[in-house]
């Protein structure tokens, strides 16, 4: 039998991250790992501890009795050693280390050098950088330790900082334009084609408070993906109700042109997420700090 001295913690981590998604296939994809490794290594776990922590069926995984008591004590005992791993890294010279961040596709360009600049700053740290569209729900999926985030948020279980916040202004393409007349009254845009976004909740965006009213809009296309929705806008499918920071370029090119501007649009807000219940590496924290500090200066 395997001493259980010889745990190693990476194993005990893994068991942790099981318990938070509920099931092997889940942490596998969170890891990166294959499913067979992670049965694997709790079944080694459990011949270790001489403990049955799961019961298992071919529908469901539940914590025993013993799991329950053994997953609370542990996750005190990953904390205090993560305590004490950043209490000795931040005696290194040299962080280092992996960082899992998931970025809104749209914003890679925007946040680009931003990352250059940190790696420049720590080379030893590893940046795995992740496309998500939901980083609320995706932190979980893929294992992320932080996550960029426009607009409401409903999960507790995440801790949320609020980086700034988000202008939006309601734009068409030139051709466009042409075709269907410019929208002068917020009456005008009854006779125009939307393109609206589906936020993480599964709600549509296509209720406003535009110049203290209420506008609801009939959209001819929606997507979860503000990227798509401002591509469309661009073909010339219709209007768009888009960020400020998204469509800046476009707008001073002349590709799109902003529309009823002389009215007071609502704003959304931006924030750096992470697991509420996972200990940051140092490297992690590292990186929250630095976003938090260097985002904002973008939109001074």
């Amino acid at each position: 039998m395997q001493s259980v001295s010889l745990m190693k913690v990476e194993d005990l981590k893994l068991f942790t991250t099981v318990v938070e998604l509920g099931s092997f296939t889940a942490a596998a994809n969170a890891l990166d790992l294959p499913r067979a490794n992670v049965s694997r290594r709790i079944n080694d776990l459990e011949k270790a501890l001489n403990l049955q922590l799961f019961f298992r069926t071919t529908r469901s995984l539940s914590l025993t009795k013993s799991g329950e008591l053994y997953h609370k004590e542990l996750l005190v005992a990953l904390d205090a050693l993560a305590n004490a791993n950043r209490a000795a890294a931040n005696l290194s010279e040299k962080p280092s280390g992996h960082i899992k961040i998931g970025l809104l596709p749209e914003t890679g360009d925007i946040l680009q050098p931003l990352l250059f600049h940190f790696h420049d700053q720590y080379p030893d740290i590893e940046l795995d950088i992740r496309n998500v569209s939901n980083g609320m729900v995706e932190m979980y999926k893929q294992g992320l330790d932080i996550a960029i985030h426009g607009g409401k948020l409903d999960n507790a279980n995440l801790v949320a900082k609020k980086l700034l916040d988000i202008q939006r202004v309601l734009v068409a393409s030139p051709n466009y334009i042409e075709k269907f007349n410019r929208p002068e009254t917020l009456d005008d845009l009854g006779s125009h084609k939307f393109i609206c976004y589906r936020w993480p909740t599964g709600d549509v965006d296509n209720h406003w408070q535009i110049d203290q009213q209420h506008v609801t809009v009939n959209p001819k296309i929606v997507s979860d993906s503000i990227g798509f929705v401002k591509d469309a806008v661009l073909r010339e499918r219709g209007i768009g109700f888009l960020p400020t920071m998204l469509t800046q370029e476009e707008i001073e090119s002349g590709k799109l042109v902003p529309l009823l501007e002389h009215m007071d649009y609502p704003m959304d807000e931006a924030w750096l997420l992470y697991p509420q219940r996972k200990a940051l590496t140092h490297a992690a924290q590292l990186l929250i700090d630095y976003l938090a500090q260097e985002i904002p200066r973008l939109y001074q």
